[in-house]
């Protein structure tokens, strides 16, 4: 009997501090969830290099607040500058979990089946793990002395609005870099600030160029050099000869996605810590 009492016990703890939500993994590597906003359910993509949470505005416009004279700044990875307006959410549902008076910004754009962006701002104080394999996020407390396994992340915060998270890793098994780790960008996405092209010994004329004009603003066009470098490394992954993105106008040394750092991923952004668990 008591052993039933203590398994029930461990069961209904494990519901209590455990939360878990299934996601899509679009061919592209995005991650897509489900969330609750203020009673309105809609897709997202779980976007660890959007910074705050962003709504397109045939989504937003049946939320509460309708307008708002606060604004919120934020530079693209480009450099491109955007201004958006300033709302909060009375009420968020992920992953089983409420948020409340969370900051968010819309923007007038549509994807098919989208309805934005859920970032990093409601998970500041809640460790989470992405598995890849088994295609869910799991809001769950991270012990670290039971896993060893993990790296340094460093935060970049702006007024207590937006989140976004930091790492160092190797080029060519050389040059220690820091990278924004961005789930927004799909898969293998390795973008390199275009001021390291000489840095890699790199002759930029046999580099392959493209244009592209941004998905917020026509008018702003940033030029790309795609080619490869020897390696892209940390304490626990290593790949070699990887395809990358010299970037103009980078504001960051470099930008990457995180499915390459491990098949599961636990966060915590109270401890500055990714754990690598598988």
């Amino acid at each position: 009997m008591k052993r039933t009492i203590l398994a029930f016990i461990i069961l209904l703890s494990n519901q209590l501090f455990s939360q878990k939500i299934p996601f899509q993994l679009l061919p592209s590597g995005h991650i897509v969830v489900k969330a609750n906003i203020e009673g309105k359910e809609g897709n997202f993509i779980f976007d660890t290099g959007g910074g705050i949470n962003l709504f397109f505005t045939d989504f937003a416009k049946d939320l509460k607040q309708k307008t708002s004279y606060n604004f919120f700044t934020a530079f693209r990875a480009t450099g491109e500058r955007i201004d958006v307006p300033l709302f909060k959410s009375d009420e968020i549902t992920f992953a089983g979990t409420q948020f409340k008076n969370m900051p968010y910004s819309t923007f007038d754009m549509k994807l098919d089946g989208l309805n934005g962006l859920i970032s990093l701002p409601m998970l500041k104080d809640k460790d989470f793990i992405i598995d890849f394999n088994k295609k869910e996020i799991e809001l769950v407390p991270i012990d670290p002395l039971k896993n060893k396994k993990s790296f340094d992340i460093q935060l970049s915060t702006h007024a207590d609005h937006s989140i976004d998270i930091f790492t160092y890793i190797q080029l060519n098994d050389q040059y220690k870099i820091q990278v924004m780790l961005d789930s927004g960008a799909g898969n293998n996405s390795f973008w390199l600030s275009d001021k390291l092209i000489p840095l890699l010994k790199i002759d930029k004329d046999k580099l392959k160029l493209t244009e592209r004009k941004s998905e917020f603003n026509e008018n702003v066009m940033t030029k790309y050099y795609s080619g490869t470098i020897n390696s892209i490394s940390n304490e626990y992954a290593h790949l070699k000869d990887p395809n990358v993105v010299f970037v103009d106008g980078l504001i960051y040394e470099g930008k990457t996605s995180i499915n390459w750092l491990g098949n599961k991923l636990g966060f915590s952004l109270k401890n500055k810590k990714i754990y690598v668990l598988d």
